[in-house]
């Protein structure tokens, strides 16, 4: 599934026997402690721990949230872990699809709390636009991070010399002074990557808001908030989810990605 399947649940055990932690979330502007009972919290990241190594990755992730929601690290790392990139599941009804805006705000989590891997994953979602807009700035000093960790000193060192020739001696002065702000304690939140506009497949026809419930048509189909739809599309057909419906424009969900879409009249 990820980097640290190998490790045992020897490891996970070894995270949520301190003392509890407390998880900051800046991008909520919160502070969430783990004041839950230890040995609940334990039990619960082993429990998605052992799952996801049968590759029961839904199940998996309903473990690793309700030990991430007691504040602990560790299953807030596999939360976004598997949000960010999706885990395959057997059989496959298992799968966990990527929800990549929720994956990494729990991986920015688990990252301000110094998780290593977390640390990675915030370089990579930063270098390739994963939920957040694509910042090489932000994901070199997230790379920084990551390479002082033990197991991140000749891979992340590796991938930061790689950034680095991507970036112009301003921009790399500004990478290794935000990583030193890193270092001190002090995060800058990822910016959530824009919602893509318009579907040259889908068309929206029109708006009712004057009803019991908003109404949107879209390609001849009229759906309200939580209805989904499949569309015939050439070729085949594209299933869609109507997720918000304002007045000049409808927010849905189209299967088989990772982000919403926003339509507009056209």
């Amino acid at each position: 599934m990820n980097q640290i399947n190998w490790r045992s649940s020897l490891a996970v055990l070894a995270l949520v026997l301190t003392h509890p932690v407390i998880a900051q979330d800046n991008l909520r502007g919160t502070l969430i402690r783990g004041m839950g009972d230890v040995t609940a919290i334990k039990q619960k990241a082993e429990a998605g721990d052992a799952l996801a190594s049968r590759f029961h990755a839904s199940e998996a992730l309903d473990w690793y949230r309700k030990a991430a929601a007691q504040g602990n690290v560790e299953g807030e790392y596999h939360v976004g872990d598997m949000l960010l990139f999706g885990a395959s599941g057997i059989p496959h009804n298992l799968t966990v699809r990527p929800n990549q805006t929720e994956g990494i705000r729990w991986t920015f989590m688990a990252a301000t709390n110094l998780h290593a891997y977390a640390c990675w994953n915030m370089g990579k979602a930063l270098r390739q636009g994963l939920g957040v807009s694509t910042n090489l700035v932000a994901a070199y000093a997230w790379l920084s991070l990551f390479a002082n960790t033990a197991p991140g000193s000749i891979v992340g060192r590796s991938q930061m010399n790689d950034l680095a020739l991507q970036l112009d001696t301003g921009a790399l002065q500004q990478a290794q002074n935000l990583a030193a702000q890193f270092k001190a304690g002090h995060w800058l939140a990822p910016t959530a990557r824009a919602i893509p506009e318009g579907d040259p497949r889908l068309k929206l026809g029109g708006i009712t808001m004057g009803g019991k419930v908003p109404l949107a048509v879209v390609n001849g189909k009229t759906l309200s908030e939580g209805e989904s739809a499949t569309i015939p599309v050439k070729p085949g057909t594209l299933t869609i989810k109507c997720l918000k419906i304002e007045t000049e424009s409808v927010l849905i969900s189209v299967e088989g990605e990772d982000a919403p879409r926003l339509l507009r009249f056209r």
